[in-house]
């Protein structure tokens, strides 16, 4: 157990606890990175702008500068970059994210 836990998203169970991440870490920052990728605009009543617009009906490939606007705004402590020289669908983009925290967490 880390010393300030923070629950780890997704939220899920490492038996027969929740799984948690230490605050400030990577993980916890990965963490929140995640959630304001996949929290649409709207879905949190007491944060009605946290998150993305709603990727459901745009074009295929995601505005990178929306995500860098976001998690400038939600996130600060992370870092944008994209390594790829065409932008990524806004499922690869995520599961990236997914990766990156299986990888740090060896999950």
């Amino acid at each position: 157990m880390t010393d300030v836990p923070h629950f780890s998203l997704p939220f899920r169970f490492m038996s027969p606890y929740a799984a948690v991440s230490e605050q400030d870490s990577i993980d916890e920052i990965a963490d929140c990175v995640y959630a304001v990728l996949v929290c649409p605009q709207g879905f949190r009543v007491e944060l009605p702008d946290f998150g993305l617009l709603d990727p459901t009906f745009s074009t295929p490939r995601v505005d990178e500068n929306e995500i860098r606007e976001a998690l400038t705004l939600w996130e600060p402590r992370a870092t944008t970059r994209f390594e790829r020289a065409e932008p990524p669908t806004y499922d690869e983009l995520v599961d990236d994210i997914q990766t990156f925290v299986q990888v740090r967490t060896g999950e």
